[in-house]
């Protein structure tokens, strides 16, 4: 099928537009509320609307047709392609009207001075019925303009000869199936009809083919803004995390017999309701790994298909992660992972269900959204475990849910069990899960079928260590005639028994007796070692500590604190992070580093983490890595994070006594962490590279700000040279505008002139306060436009796709400050009257 001509992605874009903007405009049209009494408050639904309004039209600037539009060389008459250009941009000067119409209503029902139950009454509180008709009948015209000119670029894409090519508008091909789907439908039915533009019933007949495009561009908008709300970016970095496993260590998995009657193969198979099979055992037993190798493997489905026979089946899971952030430690972060992944596959996957799944599915959702553009908050447990159990009640498919970690949940685990007991209750749904053997857990799944994980790793971990000392020179360096292989077997199997089947226990304990063997030591002496090493995992951790070097604990210390600081950092950050010199960016060059250079700093990152800090911490790649590659590219450095190798490690960090020596070793009240990372933040920020013409520019900007005010927020004294390099650096970046970088990742808006516009817009009072009386007035009142521009583009919750999690930033941007308001608007007058009185502040303090 071919893909969709860029005037259908234009035009369906466009006339989704028209379509709701005339919905919201009926006299009849209703505003759906979901229940009594927790309906939308009406200040916030009319920012909903004007948010959608926004949103709608940034689609359309999102294929710049403009640019292309512009450098076409125009005919005797106008062809297809510039006229739905110039209808896209009638289009949205309506919109901006209707914007500014439902701007000033919320203004207004702030007052508290208006009452309505529509969205046209809302309007005409501060429309008269003669203006709202007369845009109703200027979107109609549209419509019916638009209809004209998608007939005719169709037409020519059909006929070439018909008319000029429409097909060439400077966009790339799309990848949206529904929209190929109704193209090849409208391309036959106007090759079949031979339906011409200028022909009034064609139109209108093909006018009913366009409904159906504004009806599935609305669906699609929807099942998007659904998809982007159930998905989070660290979604499977736990999973990503984990090393792959060795395909020969978990082979025995497969053997029935060697398992017994609880196998997990016969579970897998099991027809007799026993739907859940739980995975245990101590901690660091390699639970993850092994979860890890099973997941979407094939040797899986043979099994399954006893248990599910004909019907179709969708495998989906979560990977817990109590060292990862709220989401992914949390039942909301793992239901919401479990819908997104079953529907994606279900929708774009083998099954090729029907898209309106998630219509039916989250119907409450889908009726706001038709409504008044809502439904697109984010989602509760209650809302998550209803549309959970939906997807599961359709017993026509069969599910498999792998749950890594259970033991993980930073919240309530009864929420957890009793999700997933519930769902395997049905026919329709097997649940895998692993956990340390903790009550909670021992109690629940005390009937079900079960696997204790470090009885069955002995094996494993024997190759492992055989492995590790094979890949290392310098372990028993003794001829071989001075030796009958007796000592050296002796320590070997010393590790293996020591270990008692925790794969860390045994990685953590031979990496480190590997890294303490010197050429000159004799077997007797590694004995020794060996001997030395607590059986316990808590107690071998503790034991790392004190047989390390001074420098050594204080550089791992200080790596320990500066994670902490950040969830888990990516490499490159984290590489600046470390650097001593905490004003060493405020130097630096505004440049992308070499390749070089990245290398450098990757390779020397790797040597602290296994040299200094005794793989306590680990790199850990945040994408797929199932295929094998030739060489690391450096733009792959780019997905490479740091965290702690395993959770027992980081809980013993966080003892007292442990964080007591951390804080001796690095100097607690000298070493502040935020002023590292905002050394970091500022190398990142300097260093960005441009990729396809766009620069991801914002999350570095704001990482840079949010570090700043935590600072502030210390010593109540601004970062002022360290802002004003962040200024510097952004004017840079945005002199490179065009050539080559097209394209920011900045607020939606006004163009960004300079950091100023930035500051005001999200209140950076005291920085303001202080560069406000040499700033240059035009440069203000833009700033100030700037500002409320963007607040209105964003409201409804817009703006947490800016602030994010960065909890300073937010309190900054939420706080009202109408001395500041003044202080702008008084330095932004060309002339001043006689007399009139003069706006000031105390002058923060500022280094």
């Amino acid at each position: 099928m071919p893909k969709a001509l860029p005037a259908v992605e234009l035009a369906a874009s466009a006339l989704h537009l028209i379509d709701f903007a005339l919905k919201i405009l009926q006299r009849e049209h209703e505003i759906y509320q979901a229940r009594a009494g927790s309906g939308v408050e009406p200040v916030r639904l009319l920012r909903v609307v004007v948010h959608e309004l926004y949103k709608l039209t940034e689609k359309i600037d999102e294929y710049k047709l403009k640019k292309a539009g512009s450098e076409r060389k125009s005919g005797k008459l106008e062809d297809a392609t510039q006229q739905l250009l110039r209808l896209s941009d009638n289009t949205k000067e309506v919109t901006l009207q209707l914007i500014d119409g439902f701007t000033q209503a919320q203004e207004k029902c702030a007052t508290g001075e208006a009452a309505w139950t529509t969205l046209r009454e809302a309007l005409l509180t501060v429309w008269n019925k003669g203006q709202l008709t007369t845009h109703k009948k200027r979107l109609q015209f549209l419509r019916k303009e638009f209809d004209t000119a998608l007939l005719r670029a169709l037409k020519a894409s059909v006929d070439p000869s018909s008319e000029k090519d429409a097909s060439v508008i400077g966009l790339e091909p799309t990848q949206t199936y529904y929209r190929e789907a109704w193209q090849h439908d409208a391309l036959g039915s106007i090759t079949t009809n031979d339906w011409k533009a200028r022909n009034k019933k064609h139109v209108e007949e093909f006018a009913k083919l366009v409904d159906v495009l504004v009806v599935t561009e609305k669906e699609a908008r929807f099942r998007d803004k659904i998809f982007n709300n159930l998905h989070f970016a660290e979604q499977d970095d736990r999973l990503y995390s984990i090393s792959k496993p060795n395909e020969e260590s978990f082979q025995w998995i497969w053997n029935s017999q060697q398992q017994g009657r609880t196998s997990f193969p016969e579970w897998l198979g099991d027809t007799t309701g026993r739907n859940v099979f739980w995975l245990t055992g101590k901690p660091g037993s390699g639970k993850s790994t092994l979860m890890k190798y099973l997941f979407r493997n094939e040797e899986l489905f043979p099994y399954l298909e006893r248990w599910s026979g004909l019907s179709p089946g969708i495998l989906t899971g979560f990977f817990l992660w109590n060292c990862g952030t709220d989401l992914q430690k949390t039942t909301i972060g793992l239901l919401r992972t479990l819908l997104y992944e079953a529907l994606q596959d279900m929708i774009f996957g083998p099954l090729d269900e029907d898209p309106r799944i998630v219509q039916r599915i989250f119907a409450e959702r889908w009726k706001q959204f038709t409504s008044y553009g809502g439904g697109t908050h984010s989602f509760n447990l209650s809302e998550l475990r209803t549309a959970f159990d939906l997807l599961l009640s359709d017993t026509s498919k069969k599910f498999l849910l792998m749950i890594d970690g259970l033991d993980e949940l930073d919240d309530d685990p009864t929420n957890a069990l009793t999700v997933l007991i519930s769902a395997s209750n049905r026919e329709n749904v097997k649940v895998c899960i692993s956990s340390r053997p903790s009550v909670i857990y021992q109690a629940t799944f005390k009937d079900w079928p079960s696997l204790q994980l470090d009885k069955w790793t002995k094996p494993g971990i024997l190759q492992y260590v055989l492995y590790a000392f094979d890949q290392n020179d310098t372990m028993f360096n003794i001829p071989a005639e001075q030796s009958d292989g007796t000592e050296e077997r002796y320590v070997v199997n010393t590790l293996v028994d020591k270990a008692s089947g925790v794969f860390l226990w045994a990685s953590l304990a031979t990496e480190f007796l590997i890294q303490s063997v010197k050429d000159t030591d004799d077997v007797a002496t590694i004995k020794r070692r060996v001997n030395a090493l607590p059986s316990e995992l808590e107690a071998l951790l503790i034991y790392m500590f004190d047989n390390m070097e001074a420098q050594q604990i204080t550089q791992a210390a200080r790596l320990f604190r500066l994670v902490d600081a950040h969830r888990y950092p990516s490499l490159l950050p984290l590489c600046s992070a470390i650097d001593p010199d905490t004003r060493s960016s405020i130097e630096a060059e505004t440049r992308p580093l070499t390749t070089g250079e990245i290398l450098a700093r990757a390779e020397r990152m790797r040597n602290i983490l296994v040299f200094k800090a005794k793989n306590l911490l680990s790199i850990f790649e945040a994408v797929p890595t199932d295929e094998k590659r030739n060489s690391v590219e450096v733009a792959d450095l780019a997905h490479y994070k740091v965290n702690y190798a395993h959770r027992c490690i980081r809980d013993l960090i966080r003892t007292y006594e442990m964080r007591s020596r951390i804080a001796k070793a690095t100097g607690y009240e000298d070493f502040v962490e935020d002023e590292y990372w905002a050394n970091a933040h500022l190398w990142t920020l300097k260093t960005l590279e441009p990729r396809a013409g766009k620069l991801h520019i914002w999350d570095a900007l704001a990482d840079c700000i949010e570090h700043a005010l935590r600072l502030e927020s210390k010593d109540n004294r601004v970062r002022l040279t360290y802002l004003d390099e962040v200024n510097a650096t952004l004017a840079e970046h945005l002199v490179n505008l065009g050539t080559p970088v097209t394209i920011m990742d900045l607020p939606p808006g006004a163009t960004v002139h300079s950091f100023g516009d930035i500051a005001v817009w999200l209140n950076l009072t005291n920085y303001l306060t202080i560069k406000v009386r040499s700033a240059e007035k035009k440069d203000l009142r833009h700033a100030i436009d700037y500002a409320k521009d963007v607040r209105k583009r964003l409201a409804a919750g817009g703006e947490d796709a800016f602030i994010g999690n960065r909890a300073k930033l937010k309190e900054v941007y939420e706080k009202v400050d109408q001395d500041l308001a003044s202080l702008l608007e008084y330095h932004t007058k060309s002339s001043l009257k006689l007399g009139s009185p003069r706006v000031t502040r105390d002058m923060p303090e500022w280094v």
